[in-house]
């Protein structure tokens, strides 16, 4: 019975819009088992009592994607979901369904199929390579398609740096976030994300703190995205306000995120908490570290 720990992701990262995303540690557990006959589907966790448990399921449909490309039938099925991760708040929910029931869709059909061709089915059937590289191998990434085929170089998370998220209570459908963005940019604001896109994965890369406070900026889709996120300007306001390094939206959203110094982060989690008591604003508050590992097999 293959069982798999897979974390959330964060996408984008202000200005690697499509291309970068990372890990951090919350995680969602899916676990398959070949049986007789039949389809077998229990969720818990977040989500519970809204994630369908018959075919219309992500991680079946995940399954069989798998199956019938790789010519496996198995003679039934039971999928057990350990759901963590936020549903549609831009925490990469989805991704990490997509990735574990593969993992584990491989292991039931024996196929043997490597990291890499397995996250290019990933990246089949999610449509982009942001969420389901770093839940699949972990870090911060960057990915890009190359015939097809998803190439990507591991970033390894600054030792020192945390997130702080707010995640609102209400759901993001990434087609609307995706939606109510311009199909045509001028070009100073593409120069404006690929430099700081650039500089962003050198900060990562030399922890240099200073310099990723400076380039999380983004005008690619942030400044349209915002509209649909109550939260944004009190968010950044705050976390500005309270010594954050720098804030984004996570994904496409409704989770606003704030890099911030380890040494910092209880005292502005504190602040943020006190803060949206002050004004009404309703959400989980969590601190949230940047991980080095992706999927993990636990059975």
């Amino acid at each position: 019975m293959p069982s798999y720990k897979v974390p959330a992701t964060s996408a984008n990262i202000g200005p690697g819009f499509d291309c970068l995303g990372m890990a951090v540690n919350i995680y969602n557990t899916i676990s398959f088992d070949e049986i007789d006959s039949g389809l077998d589907i229990s969720v818990t966790g977040d989500g519970s009592d809204v994630i369908p448990l018959d075919e219309s399921n992500m991680a079946y449909e995940t399954a069989k994607y798998f199956f019938d490309k790789v010519g496996y039938t198995p003679k039934g099925l039971k999928i057990q979901i350990h759901n963590y991760i936020p549903i549609a708040r831009g925490l990469g929910s989805s991704s990490s369904i997509v990735v574990g029931s593969l993992l584990c869709a491989n292991d039931i059909a024996k196929t043997n199929f490597t990291m890499q061709e397995i996250l290019n089915i990933a990246n089949e059937i999610e449509g982009h390579p942001d969420n389901v590289t770093p839940a699949l191998v972990g870090s911060i990434t960057a990915s890009v398609i190359l015939d097809g085929k998803v190439e990507y170089k591991k970033i390894t998370p600054p030792d020192m740096l945390d997130t702080i998220v707010l995640i609102p209570s209400y759901e993001m459908s990434t087609a609307q976030a995706r939606k109510i963005l311009p199909r045509i940019y001028d070009r100073e604001d593409c120069i404006y994300n690929v430099s700081r896109a650039s500089l962003l994965i050198m900060a990562m890369i030399t922890s240099d703190y200073d310099l990723l406070s400076k380039v999380v900026d983004d005008k690619i889709h942030q400044p349209y995205r915002k509209s649909l996120i109550a939260e944004y300007d009190f968010f950044e306001q705050t976390m500005k306000k309270k010594g954050a390094l720098a804030t984004f939206i996570s994904g496409s959203g409704s989770t606003l995120m704030a890099f911030c110094h380890k040494s910092m982060s209880q005292e502005i989690f504190e602040g943020l908490k006190e803060e949206c008591a002050k004004n009404d604003i309703k959400g989980d508050i969590k601190i949230l570290s940047p991980i080095k590992d992706g999927a993990i097999k636990i059975n």
